[in-house]
């Protein structure tokens, strides 16, 4: 269990990057007009926007056993991959749950890349996402690359492995900076379905 320290460090942290702009323009033609079209905001209720050469866009849910485990996974890719244009953004999908359970879910798994509040599902939509925690992964002008799992250390019946066997998104991300258009074929992975978004 975390001390009261821990966890204010993990709060302040996580605080301070959901304040934090996404890294400023790279020259990556198109990335600023469609990611702000689709109106992306943090869990502070500011606009997420960014200029990347991929934007790899993980669905969460604050209370999936499984989207909650692949955190760690997602912290190192993010860091990872950073310096090579890819930018990891976490989208909370639950319609039912409140910014502050979300802003306290961020901060207690101490999660190391931009969270978005997506719980009217702009970017479910865009994805074609059903399940959390799914991941897409995007070009800089909105092509879709990449949608599936992030590795296989869940399987389709729930049990769990030790260690990943095949690191789908890994393999598809180390691809894509090599120089690989795609899109690559992605593996339905096991996790939680996203619920419905609530009408407007």
């Amino acid at each position: 269990m975390r001390t009261w320290k821990n966890r204010l460090a993990a709060a302040c942290g996580a605080a301070a990057l959901a304040l934090a702009p996404l890294p400023a323009s790279a020259g990556y033609p198109g990335a600023s007009g469609w990611w702000r079209q689709l109106g992306v905001h943090d869990l502070q209720g500011l606009p997420l926007a960014a200029d990347a050469r991929w934007f790899v866009v993980v669905f969460m849910g604050q209370e999936c056993p499984v989207s909650n485990e692949s955190i760690p996974v997602l912290n190192k890719l993010s860091a990872e991959f950073a310096s090579k244009g890819f930018v990891v953004v976490g989208a909370f999908v639950d319609p039912t749950a409140d910014l502050a359970t979300l802003r306290a879910h961020a901060a207690d798994y101490a999660i190391g890349f931009p969270t978005a509040d997506d719980r009217d599902h702009r970017l479910v939509r865009t994805a074609q996402a059903t399940y959390t925690p799914e991941v897409a992964v995007f070009s800089a002008s909105g092509d879709l690359l990449y949608k599936g799992r992030i590795d296989d250390r869940v399987g389709s019946l729930g049990a769990a492995r030790p260690a990943a066997a095949h690191q789908d998104l890994r393999d598809a991300l180390t691809a894509i900076s090599a120089g690989s258009k795609g899109p690559f074929k992605g593996v339905l992975g096991f996790g939680c379905a996203i619920p419905e978004a609530v009408p407007q």
